[in-house]
């Protein structure tokens, strides 16, 4: 594949829609030094279900989406209203839930025992954290509140259900209408602990963002940038062998190091959604194309 048969379809600035969103910039326009790259009007998908982009996609251009997260739902109408405009997301639909959606990924060997329901009754939610002892995590199929630690992630002891469903009811409370899927109680196992997060004052661990394309990682990003332990030939290895069998053309996975020195994978992510964690901007789409080209 030619880098130059890619077009990297990015949100466009809600106030001016000839500009990218200034959370998007950098990429937009680091992108553009080597392909081709467009801008979406994201409020118009979400509002009214319409597709508007600052230039005509060709027939047959291969779009990669690279933006904020979009619901199943969303994306999908993202997808038909591209195949209508005769071109086509690089993600289908399917892939694109295969690892945004934590239910679609959380069989996969090497990480958290999770359960969940779509069901928001407490009889549901005592069900749910009755499957586990000790202390556990919530959070919706997509997203957590880890920077809220104590009030709507963290639960010490899963059997304690009215603390539980204080921090479950919190958790539901403050995602709103942002909430997806449903709740999800996963275990929580201990991390190797580099430190405290100094604006948030929440534990950070020794955790690693890996990008994949097609099942080839490309770029390892030390998410709390401390850069303490290398990465030797195993760790390598794991995250080579991790990456093998996910249904998706360009998708994140997440891993944390354990106290033991092993690996655990955290999540598994779509990589057009998921953060960079204020990696170079420039290096990162160096080494995406350069994967992409060979």
């Amino acid at each position: 594949m030619k880098v130059t048969d890619l077009t990297f379809l990015f949100p466009a600035d809600p106030l001016n829609p000839h500009e990218p969103d200034t959370d998007y910039a950098e990429e937009y326009h680091a992108a553009g030094l080597v392909t081709n790259v467009s801008l979406i009007d994201l409020d118009l998908l979400l509002v009214q279900g319409k597709l508007k982009v600052n230039r005509d996609l060709s027939l047959s251009t291969l779009i990669v989406y690279r933006g904020w997260m979009l619901t199943p739902e969303k994306y999908i109408l993202l997808q038909d209203l591209i195949n209508d405009a005769g071109a086509r997301l690089l993600t289908d639909g399917n892939a694109y839930k295969a690892t945004h959606l934590l239910p679609s990924w959380a069989h996969h060997a090497n990480t958290l025992k999770s359960a969940w329901t779509f069901d928001l009754k407490d009889e549901a939610l005592v069900n749910l954290l009755s499957q586990f002892s000790g202390p556990v995590t919530v959070k919706d199929f997509v997203k957590s509140r880890k920077y809220e630690w104590d009030a709507a992630f963290f639960i010490p002891e899963a059997r304690d259900y009215q603390q539980a469903l204080t921090v479950i009811h919190n958790f539901i409370q403050r995602q709103a209408e942002n909430l997806v899927g449903g709740i999800v109680i996963r275990e929580f196992v201990p991390l190797l602990r580099t430190g405290t997060h100094l604006r948030e004052n929440l534990p950070m661990f020794e955790e690693y963002r890996v990008f994949y394309w097609r099942s080839s990682p490309f770029v390892i990003i030390d998410y709390w940038n401390h850069n303490l332990k290398y990465l030797d030939e195993s760790d390598q290895l794991f995250i080579r062998e991790n990456g093998r069998d996910i249904n998706s053309p360009f998708f994140t996975i997440d891993f944390a190091r354990k106290p033991d020195g092993s690996l655990i994978i955290m999540e598994i992510g779509d990589g057009q959604v998921s953060g960079l964690q204020d990696y170079d901007v420039n290096h990162f789409y160096s080494l995406l194309f350069n994967k992409i080209a060979n």
